[in-house]
């Protein structure tokens, strides 16, 4: 059938379903008008834009299935179900249209299932396509149990020669879909596998792609989560091994509430599958559209009937709670001296409740606008940890003190960047466009070369926003003890979050393990100054030390349970049990290498580094020098004494390792450490310096080594002398 008889076909469909159904219009209500004004329409719209009135749903009783793939002409979409009209809207009368690549002449079976043929709701919602364990009624197509049959048909989102639209395979891969990171960080931290590389995932999975970057830290599978006990297994089909291990309870309990495809945690406002980040909802979780047949004062459902594209920052957040920023930004400019003003490094991290915005969200830039598809969905490949799936970094748009982003044009009128950029606002991509590359050397869809210069362009809101080249400001990026040694972040990192320590109980029988914090607090995040250490690519980063854990287990007549190891030997008890990793450190004390999103303009201040203990990972204390270079008997005495009196410990309680070096802190992150004790003495040697050179620029920096000879000679003392006298 050609393309003009196909059309004909749907108009008179149309013709004959309005004037079958006129008795129902209104007085006024112009039907000729109606079908001529569509008919034209149809004819002449574009594919995206047909039937982009929700009006359309509310005048037909039945809709023409007469869309066609916009890539693949020769598919019809009613060739998925078979159904050339659909009755669906003869109930859900004024439902919206859920999106412009998902136009009305989609109809609604594609995606949703069910019988378009009746509009008597027993028989049409007989085969719909849903999860019944998401708990969420027949409404979500996309859960990942179900989602092969809808959004993972061919040809939608998955069978492409492209990989990179085949959004389905990669999602599922992806950390979001396995929660890898989560899963082998604490697992390996609380004893139950002896590798920091990730073996489980929420369920298995395989890379059968044949694209594995095992140089990338990429795996080739992951198998299903054990279950904790024999009675969890059976309950759970796809769980074959059971581990005994608590730590396997606590995931499954608590902490799959952020995968992608679990139903929200209580208070939380999503969906599951893909529908997890393309619906939003309103504030106070109830229905705004205009489809009868859904409940206006029911709670969970989404705001309308409605898809987009490109996630707000809101439902980034449910989940990544510790980046979420407060209301009462601190403005900080109204506290700066004038010293502060000509650029004298200060510091001003804030305490609790003075939360400051990260320079890019203050600017109004969202979080699709930094991270990528692949980042975000993932790439294809199956990954450990988070750093190893992240394309971006800050050098990626702002280069380096030495080099710029790097570059390159877009050459195929089928790049892959200008077909992201249809679905962005008030902008496209188009051959001859110099695209930024990332770590990765994938061309970024939104950050490019523009009028001579790079700038990043919002996705959602169009907003032009220069980016500042590191290149154009050397003068405090050229220090040879910090060149190449340290992550961006780890200057201009504001706070880090700080989660408040959990002691669980957990007692046989019982369905739900009783969590309750450590200290007298309703908030589970604060922040803090960021502590630092060596990150997992070899550079300082900033570092996360959230206070520790300990879990009570007892059996249904209170008796303590045992703490089994992964080869079944008894590791201790589960009673104030501080996991040790199979390492030997403490899995409950531990530390972890991160990117905080809380970066600012200006830079902490030497001294909050060179003179800190709490920064070299120490915890709160006064540092004591001993007479030995070796740093042998330098001490750090604890400000917070609680550890020492409770006989826990003889370090502070937020301390991640000793003066000497000797970590105490279990870290997850393959190649991931805290400094060593020749780092420590070198980083506090320089506090010394800090009372007379406190600028960046000082020319003592460019080399140390010749400006510590200096320091030696006599020359130097009479000139420290009469600097002293003057004061």
């Amino acid at each position: 059938m050609n393309k003009t008889l196909c059309v004909g076909v749907a108009l008179l469909g149309i013709l004959i379903t309005s004037l079958s159904l006129s008795f129902a219009q209104p007085e006024n209500y112009n039907q000729a008008q109606l079908f001529q004004n569509f008919a034209k329409k149809i004819q002449t719209t574009p594919f995206s834009e047909q039937h982009s009135s929700d009006e359309i749903s509310k005048d037909f009783y039945e809709v023409s299935v007469t869309a066609v793939l916009p890539d693949y002409p020769s598919i019809r979409v009613s060739d998925y179900r078979g159904y050339l009209t659909e009755k669906c809207v003869s109930c859900h009368r004024g439902i919206s249209q859920i999106g412009k690549a998902h136009p009305l002449s989609f109809g609604c079976t594609v995606c949703h299932g069910g019988n378009g043929d009746s509009d008597i709701k027993d028989i049409a919602h007989a085969t719909i396509i849903y999860d019944p364990a998401a708990k969420t009624g027949k409404r979500n197509p996309s859960s990942f149990s179900v989602v092969d049959k809808t959004c993972g048909q061919a040809y939608c989102h998955s069978g492409h020669s492209q990989k990179d639209r085949n959004h389905i395979e990669r999602v599922k891969k992806s950390m979001m879909g396995t929660l890898a990171g989560m899963i082998s960080g604490l697992r390996y931290q609380w004893g139950a596998q002896g590798t920091r590389e990730a073996k489980y995932g929420v369920d298995s999975i395989q890379d059968n792609d044949g694209g594995v970057s095992s140089n990338k830290g990429a795996l080739t599978k992951l198998k299903a989560l054990p279950s904790f006990s024999d009675e969890e297994a059976q309950s759970n089909l796809d769980d074959h091994l059971v581990s005994r291990h608590i730590g396997d309870r606590i995931l499954k309990d608590k902490c799959f509430q952020c995968h992608i495809d679990s139903p929200s945690e209580s208070g939380s406002l999503r969906s599951q599958g893909c529908a997890a980040c393309h619906f939003t909802y309103s504030k106070d979780g109830l229905y705004k559209g205009k489809d009868p047949t859904i409940s206006r004062v029911e709670l969970g459902h989404p705001q309308k009937h409605r898809m987009t594209t490109l996630t707000p920052d809101l439902i980034c957040r449910q989940c990544h709670k510790g980046f979420q920023e407060s209301e009462s930004d601190m403005s900080i400019q109204n506290d700066l001296s004038d010293m502060a003003m000509k650029k004298k490094p200060i510091d001003y991290f804030p305490g609790s409740g003075k939360i400051m915005k990260d320079v890019h969200s203050k600017a109004g830039l969202d979080c699709v606008d930094c991270h990528t598809q692949f980042d975000i969905m993932g790439d294809g490949n199956i990954y450990s940890k988070q750093y190893q799936a992240v394309e971006v970094r800050c050098e990626t748009c702002h280069g380096d003190a030495d080099t710029r982003p790097l570059i390159e044009q877009v050459k195929d009128p089928m790049d892959r960047v200008i077909r992201l950029s249809r679905s962005y606002r008030e902008w496209r991509n188009s051959i001859g466009d110099w695209m930024v590359l990332s770590s990765r050397k994938r061309k970024l869809s939104n950050v490019k070369v523009k009028e001579g210069r790079i700038v990043t362009l919002g996705k959602r809101t169009g907003n032009i926003y220069p980016t500042p080249l590191t290149a154009d400001a050397p003068e405090n990026h050229n220090i040879p003890g910090h060149k190449n040694k340290l992550e961006c972040t780890s200057c201009h990192s504001q706070w880090v979050p700080n989660c408040k320590g959990c002691h669980s109980t957990f007692m046989s029988g019982q369905v739900e393990m009783n969590k309750s914090m450590t200290k007298d607090t309703k908030k589970k995040f604060d922040i803090e100054s960021p502590s630092l250490m060596l990150g997992p690519r070899g550079k300082v980063v900033p570092m996360i030390a959230p206070e520790r854990r300990f879990l009570n287990i007892f059996d249904e007549q209170e008796n303590v349970v045992s703490a089994i190891r992964e080869n079944g030997g008894v590791a201790g008890i589960y009673r104030e049990w501080s996991f040790t990793n199979p390492h030997g450190y403490s899995g409950g004390r531990l530390a972890y290498a991160m990117n905080p999103h809380s970066t600012g303009k200006r830079v902490r201040s030497c001294a909050s580094c060179h003179m800190s203990s709490r920064t070299l990972g120490l915890g709160d204390g006064d540092i004591y020098i001993g007479l030995n270079s070796s740093g042998k008997d330098d001490t750090v005495v604890p400000l917070e004494r609680t550890d020492i009196i409770s006989g826990r410990s003889q370090l502070a309680p937020k301390a991640r390792l000793t003066m000497r070096g000797e970590p105490l802190a279990g870290i997850s992150q393959p190649s991931a450490r805290l400094f060593n004790q020749e780092e420590i003495n070198r980083i506090l040697k320089v506090g010394n310096c800090l009372p007379c050179h406190e600028q960046y620029d000082d020319p003592i920096y460019k080399d140390m080594g010749k400006s510590y000879l200096f320091e030696k000679t006599m020359d130097h003392r009479n000139l420290r002398a009469r600097i002293l006298s003057q004061q």
